[in-house]
């Protein structure tokens, strides 16, 4: 008789399942492997393509180069405007850059590059001044030539682009912005020199407040009355008794006979003693009045034709007014300055 038995719980049949199941979860095993390994290479790609974009640095020719096309034709043109006049008055050399992206520098290593290959500035004096503005990424960098740390230290660039850029770019006028950022500048500028004027007036004043010099032996009366005769003689003398010769000689004549005639009223007790120094201004006094009417005579032109050219050709719409040779003198950055967002 033939008896069939079950076939037991750990039988060939649950030996046949097992090996089904172990393939199975391999297979899942090595595809989320898989998959982990195409999102690695996908992110170590980005990775080294963000780390290899270099930018180009564009030449130097304008003093507003605009890659990213933000600003008009006007506004480069008004900008190179208040440009040439900041180095005018104030003898600095800044130029603006306006770039998409830094790739992957920061702002503050593009910068530098920047300021390196351009050079901006006296070589002598390292006094350039560049403002680079990434637009796409949203930085922006006022770098400063190392002769001029003291004038505009970091923190005052701070509050430059603070105060007066980044509100402006927020609404992305970029031309707001880089104007305002230029007159803040130049007035930064013109209170450093002032105060540095101001300085050099007090040390001087102190000199001779505590010093024996000449303006201790005499009084304030004596040297107002000596001025007057000294000016009005030097005027009526070249004029009435000195009137033929050179110009210079005329003056020099006059002055020898002021010298004289300040002795004699000296002598005679219509004025206190008088140290020999003001016998030197009398010889000076000459040449002083010379290049002060020349000078005078120098800036009342300037300012004249100044008004009357730039009246002439102010408006005028050419390419000539962006500006198309300008180039760096030579000068380099310490790393000062400042940088921003918006």
């Amino acid at each position: 008789m033939l008896v069939i038995s079950p076939m037991p719980k750990d039988g060939c049949r649950t030996r046949m399942i097992e090996p089904k199941r172990s393939y199975s979860l391999i297979m899942k095993q090595f595809f989320i492997l898989f998959l982990l390994l195409i999102g690695m290479g996908n992110v170590s790609a980005r990775e080294i393509k963000q780390e290899t974009t270099t930018v180009d640095i564009p030449a130097l020719s304008k003093r507003v180069t605009d890659i990213s096309k933000v600003l008009t034709k006007e506004e480069r043109q008004g900008l190179t405007r208040q440009l040439k006049k900041l180095q005018s008055e104030e003898k600095v050399q800044m130029a603006v850059l306006i770039i998409p992206t830094t790739g992957s520098d920061t702002v503050e290593e593009f910068t530098s590059r920047v300021f390196d290959k351009w050079k901006l500035g006296s070589k002598e004096r390292n006094d350039g001044i560049l403002f680079v503005i990434a637009s796409d990424d949203h930085k922006m960098r006022i770098a400063v030539g190392s002769g001029l740390d003291r004038k505009l230290s970091d923190g005052k660039v701070t509050l430059i682009l603070l105060q007066n850029v980044k509100p402006a770019f927020k609404e992305d006028d970029y031309y707001q912005g880089i104007s305002k950022a230029i007159d803040s500048i130049g007035t930064w500028l013109k209170k450093s020199e002032q105060a540095e004027a101001q300085k050099e007036t007090a040390k001087i004043v102190q000199a001779f407040e505590e010093g024996d010099g000449a303006f201790n032996k005499i009084s304030g009366k004596d040297i107002f009355m000596l001025l007057g005769f000294w000016l009005v003689s030097i005027i009526l003398l070249p004029l009435k008794v000195f009137r033929t010769g050179h110009w210079f000689k005329r003056f020099l004549k006059s002055a020898l006979t002021i010298a004289v005639g300040t002795y004699v009223l000296n002598f005679i007790g219509l004025f206190s003693t008088i140290p020999a120094e003001f016998y030197l201004l009398i010889i000076l006094l000459p040449v002083i009045l010379v290049f002060f009417l020349i000078s005078s005579v120098v800036s009342l032109l300037k300012s004249l034709f100044g008004s009357l050219f730039g009246g002439l050709f102010g408006g005028c719409s050419s390419d000539r007014n962006d500006d198309d040779n300008f180039s760096g003198g030579g000068g380099g950055s310490s790393g000062g300055g400042a940088s921003g967002d918006w």
